[in-house]
């Protein structure tokens, strides 16, 4: 911004010699006297340029969870998708989790305060608040905003998605968007609330799928700001429920793979908290589950298993160091 208005300057201070009632010296142009006029209004229009370009509105800038923060081992930028309430999260073995699998990846857009007081904005779906359907309509359009990085709209619908939900399972997916909305921007106090509220809900509903999800996010959030008691017991928490679903249906391959992510994140916690004995266990248990699917599924499942190979290789270095 600086520069041009340093720029708008030199070009009327060429175009106007002595001007400003003398206040501004001549600038000598040499062998382009001749062209004074051209060469002050280039240096003007650079300067409008660059002046205008600095009061644009920033989109996405930097990777998600916000700059500074710290990233856990194999960190991969975070991915956000609103348009299902909790599929299992992608295996990043310890970077910023999302909760919802990758279809828009957040280059986190400049903060937009979800929290604070604002207008009630202009309900877009075809249903009135509280109606069947409106809840999965402003749903479908905060997905869709996401995708065109419209952050702004997406904040709005954020901020009322609550009002529209029709009862707690409804209310706990708003929770959770709001919280992945503001974890995308590395807002994470905002999302640390949301998660919470979020957790709140999954506990009332007693659905272990969402008890566990809803407990992986307030992990997530507490890992980051590098809270690590509350990390921990997030984790053990999310990661009974995992164990007793793979229990329950063995032959599921998806809720053993979330078994192995919560036995990672429980080992990375606990490596940050000097642990590594106990998290030498816990990668290698999760290391015979990822094995077992990668012989299962090599397509879907070897990345998983080179990522826990590669993880517990530098944990065991770290030990016999």
């Amino acid at each position: 911004m600086l520069l041009g208005l340093a720029l708008g300057g030199v070009g009327y201070a060429i175009l106007h010699p002595g001007g400003l009632e003398g206040r501004i010296p001549p600038i000598p142009l040499g062998a382009f006297e001749s062209l004074r006029f051209f060469v002050a209004m280039t240096a003007a229009g650079l300067g409008a340029i660059i002046f205008i370009a600095a009061l644009m509105p920033k989109g996405p800038s930097g990777p998600s969870g916000g700059g500074g923060k710290k990233r856990r081992k194999g960190a991969a930028p975070m991915t956000i998708d609103f348009n299902d309430p909790a599929p299992m999260a992608a295996h990043d073995h310890g970077s910023t989790h999302a909760s919802h699998e990758a279809e828009v990846v957040a280059e986190a857009p400049e903060p937009v305060a979800v929290a604070e007081a604002a207008p009630e904005p202009e309900v877009h779906s075809g249903a009135p608040p509280g109606a069947p359907g409106a809840f999965a309509e402003a749903r479908r359009e905060l997905h869709e905003h996401t995708r065109a990085e419209r952050w702004s709209e997406a904040a709005d619908i954020v901020r009322r998605l609550s009002s529209l939900a029709g009862d707690d399972h409804e209310r706990r997916v708003a929770a959770q968007d709001a919280g992945d909305f503001a974890r995308a921007q590395g807002l994470t106090d905002q999302a640390a609330d949301a998660y919470d509220e979020a957790l709140t809900y999954a506990r009332q509903i007693g659905e272990p799928a969402a008890l566990a999800d809803a407990l992986t996010n307030v992990g997530d959030v507490a890992y980051e700001e590098q809270r690590l008691d509350t990390a921990v017991d997030a984790y053990e928490e999310a990661l009974a429920l995992r164990r007793a679903f793979a229990e329950q249906q063995p032959g599921d391959l998806n809720g053993r793979r979330a078994l192995a992510l919560a036995l990672e994140r429980l080992a990375d916690a606990r490596e940050d908290r000097g642990h590594r004995m106990r998290a030498l266990d816990l990668y290698r248990e999760s290391l015979d589950i990822s094995g077992a699917l990668a012989s299962a599924d090599p397509v879907a499942y070897g990345e998983d298993l080179a990522v826990t190979r590669r993880r517990l290789a530098e944990l065991e270095a770290k030990v016999l160091a």
